[in-house]
């Protein structure tokens, strides 16, 4: 009688002579890098590191000999986390001192994100408004809910895409 094989006995047997080229083990451990990087930044935003725990994080990738890489991956996740609702005086901080940035010039760039931000936010306000005035639905208690069109959420995904994009610009010179 034949014997009945597990799956992972099939994908050890199939597998058994593969192995991963050497470019293909320098890009896992280079994404490996930077999803480190991106969680230490993530915990400095959750206030469970301190930016002192970073900055020695740094240092130690600094003495392998991959401070150009980590501080490209800590710039990407340092834009990642820029967000024109909230306020981000603390991101500003963190990132003038960790990169270097002038604060200033992380503010301009702010200034111009939220801009861009609430004209977009308005603009969507503004057709709800419309759209529920041609329904007969009106008044000074009607308030639109921007949060429920689906619009929105495409247009808030670019909008904060967008933002980190030119934050890293910022960042960058």
């Amino acid at each position: 009688m034949a014997e009945i094989k597990s799956t992972i006995d099939l994908i050890m047997e199939r597998t058994k002579n593969l192995s991963a080229s050497p470019e293909e083990r320098e890009a896992y451990q280079r994404q490996e890098r930077e999803k480190h990087i991106r969680g230490l930044i993530q915990r400095l935003f959750d206030y469970t590191l301190s930016l002192d725990d970073v900055k020695n994080e740094l240092e130690k990738e600094k003495k392998i000999g991959r401070a150009t890489e980590a501080m490209e991956s800590l710039k990407g996740a340092l834009a990642a986390h820029v967000d024109p609702e909230k306020d981000n005086e603390r991101f500003v901080r963190i990132v003038n001192e960790l990169v270097g940035t002038p604060e200033n010039r992380l503010r301009e760039t702010l200034r111009a994100c939220q801009a861009e931000w609430f004209a977009r936010h308005t603009a969507l306000v503004e057709r709800q408004k419309r759209e529920l005035e041609s329904k007969g639905v009106s008044g000074s208690a009607v308030l639109p809910n921007p949060e429920a069109d689906r619009q929105w959420k495409a247009l808030k995904d670019e909008t904060l895409a967008a933002c980190a994009k030119r934050f890293l610009t910022a960042i960058n010179s």
